[in-house]
This record gives C-alpha cells, structure tokens and sequence, in this order.
C-alpha cells in the first residue's frame, strides 16, 4: 500500500511521506475501511510503504477493504474506479503512463517496419508485462492478457495512478478504459464515450446466437442492463470460440461501443474482429 490518507482529508505517497510534516496520524484510504497505518521505510528490497500493524480488530483492513486480500481483476477494476477520482486529484502523487497499442489485435492490420522489429523483440513472450526494472509498471500493453496481469499483480491504489496513452495525445485514466458493463453502458448512452477509441469491458456470457450475417454474444444483464458482442460474418474466420466454452464464462472484452436503439430497448453493443479480443478471467468467487 503506497497512498494514505491524512486526518485533513489529503492523500500523501509513501515516497513523499514525512512524519514531521504529515504527522503520525495516517489511514487507510479505503472509504469502507479507515483503519489506522504505520509508514515502513524504504529498505533493501522493498519500496517505502504503509501497512496496518494486525494488533487489533481495529487495526486490520475491514472485509470489504481493496487492500484487505490480493483481488481479482473484477474487484480490482471496481476498487479503481472507486479510489482512482481522489488519487488522480491529489498533486504529490506521482501519475504513471501507459501507452495502450492493439492494434495488433485486428486481424486486418499490417505492421510496419518498427513494429515488425518490436514483434520479434517480444516473440519470446508477447503477453508478458514488460517492466523496465523490477517492481516498476509496464511502459506498454498490446493485448487483453496483459491487461489482466496489470489488473492482478498490482494494488490498487497504484493501478489508480494509471492514464492510458490511447494515441493521438489523448491520455484517458484506467477507470475511464477498462469498465464494468453497467458502466460502459452509462458513459455510452450519456454520449461521453469516444468513437474512435476501444474499451475493456467485463462480464458473463449468457447466450450465443449465431445467424447468417452476424454473431450475437450477450452478457448476463447487471441491473437489467442489456450488453451484446457483436461479431460480423466478414470476421467468423477469425473467430473459433464455440457456445460451450464460452456460455457461462466470466470474460474481458476489447472492442467499440456503439448503440442499438431497436425497438427503443437501449441495447449496448462491443463490435470485435476475433477471439484474440476475448479473455478468459478467473474469479475468485461468483456473484
């Protein structure tokens, strides 16, 4: 745990931390949580941080706190969206970018030189989180995989330091990319999503429907919202899942909103190109 909260409400980094000016009184920035902090300094092999000392009830992180287990990418994605608004606002803390290229993803795309020689620089294990030293964020993501490990590997608090470089100049925070379907759905009905730009979406798959000309992959609904992926016949090639490996299954997709007002049912859809923008997620336990 890298981020705490001071009794004025501020928020302080673990690298920017000094108790003469900060005071010893620190907490858990978790809303649901609150419990009291100590500052461990950097050392060896570990970076500064701040932790509960576990003496007391009250001094461990309550049930529902992010920083009370490791989380899996759902409730880490949700604890995010939570912290990142305070996080991103609060100016002594550190911001990290990351550039998010997928283009290798589309099934149509034809690499240039540059990112042939990167290809084969990555052959070894292209979902791998590349790092440039150990402990430190990834400077890039080209798939859903490492999105995932992203997600799982680091704490939240860190993950809500996070902008995407989606290109163009344009850096959106994590919480504004990487979404739950409910609100996917808000932001693309509401008109504050981007046309032009893909998002990660996550949810489970209930029904499989496959006519002439398109592929229709729904998601459990989430507060009667209806959310479709939508595959068409000029990329079944490219897709081989089969309804029963994926009926069932809990899944990040990668693809562009876009509406489906038929019958004035408000459906949102994610148009993808290939299996490659699926990934299977491995929950911890089932909602």
């Amino acid at each position: 745990m890298r981020t705490a909260l001071l009794p004025n409400g501020a928020l302080v980094h673990a690298s920017e931390y000094d108790p003469t000016l900060h005071g010893y009184e620190i907490y858990c920035l978790d809303k649901s949580c609150r419990a009291p902090l100590i500052f461990v300094p950097k050392g060896d092999t570990a970076s500064s941080h701040f932790k509960t000392t576990g003496k007391s009830e009250d001094s461990k992180h309550s049930a529902t706190c992010g920083f009370y287990q490791p989380l899996d990418i759902v409730d880490s994605i949700e604890k995010v969206a939570e912290y990142q608004k305070d996080i991103l606002q609060a100016h002594s803390i550190k911001k990290t970018v990351i550039s998010l290229n997928m283009r290798r993803l589309d099934p149509e795309y034809e690499p240039k030189k540059t990112d042939r020689e990167q290809q084969q620089q990555e052959e070894a294990d292209p979902d791998k989180v590349k790092t440039k030293e150990k402990n430190e964020n990834p400077n890039s993501i080209s798939s859903l995989k490492s999105v995932v490990q992203l997600m799982v590997q680091y704490e939240p608090d860190l993950l809500s330091t996070i902008y995407f470089n989606i290109g163009g100049g344009r850096k959106l925070p994590l919480s504004n990319i990487v979404l739950s379907q409910e609100r996917a759905h808000q932001l693309l009905w509401e008109d504050q999503s981007m046309r032009d730009v893909g998002y990660f979406v996550y949810g489970r798959i209930a029904e499989v429907m496959r006519r002439e000309k398109v592929m229709y992959i729904k998601l459990e609904r989430v507060n009667d919202v209806p959310f479709t992926i939508v595959i068409f016949e000029k990329y079944f090639k490219y897709f081989k899942l089969s309804e029963a490996e994926l009926k069932g299954k809990d899944v990040l997709i990668y693809g562009v909103l876009r509406k489906n007002d038929y019958q004035d049912r408000k459906t949102t859809e994610i148009v993808i190109k290939s299996d490659k923008y699926i990934e299977f997620l491995k929950r911890k336990r089932s909602n």
